[in-house]
């Protein structure tokens, strides 16, 4: 399902192809993200959309937003505190996932103020854990190529943003898109 990328960064992360977010809606009967959704951590092995577990910090995620004037597009219009589940039926806490779709191509904005709040609602918020320690996919849709890839990001909620650097390079808006020049730190 998830190959590894030949694409590295300086960030705590790595990046994977992911399933196809649009035909995985389509085939679980909900919504298809367009541009910025709150994803299920589950999204990619549900075996239905009753199945969907959000990350805890999803409703106040999704509430920040709001708050700077981004529209939350994701399978689900409403996160109820009974929606967003913390803990998969294997005992790991699930990650707060967010897509970035080609409807945001340039507009590098919205995918900072996303990242921002996601960052402050992380640092914040009592029901984040350890805002030191955090796990966040970003699941972007990739342009030309088709596919989508996901950042597995696993640090400090403070460096959320410097995510939009490497969401752009896969949209192409940088010089650097298609090179391998950046160290990865491959978490085991």
């Amino acid at each position: 399902m998830r190959q590894k990328e030949d694409v590295k960064y300086s960030l705590p992360m790595q990046a994977v192809d992911y399933v196809d977010v649009a035909a995985r809606a389509r085939d679980l009967g909900c919504r298809v993200p367009t541009r910025i959704a709150l994803l299920p951590g589950n999204f990619a092995t549900a075996a239905s959309a009753a199945e969907f577990r959000y990350h805890e910090a999803a409703p106040e995620v999704r509430s920040a937003w709001r708050r700077i004037g981004l529209k939350d597009t994701g399978p689900y219009r409403k996160l109820r505190q009974k929606v967003a589940v913390t803990l998969e039926t294997s005992g790991q806490q699930v990650p707060l996932s967010v897509f970035f779709g080609l409807g945001l191509v340039g507009n590098s904005k919205a995918v900072l103020l996303a990242l921002g709040g996601v960052s402050s609602v992380l640092i914040v918020d009592p029901c984040s854990a350890n805002a030191r320690e955090i796990r966040f996919d970003a699941i972007v849709e990739r342009p030309c190529s088709g596919g989508y890839t996901c950042l597995e990001y696993y640090g400090h909620a403070c460096e959320l943003i410097a995510l939009a650097k490497p969401v752009r390079e896969i949209w192409g808006g940088e010089p650097n898109a298609n090179t391998t020049s950046h160290e990865v730190h491959t978490i085991a």
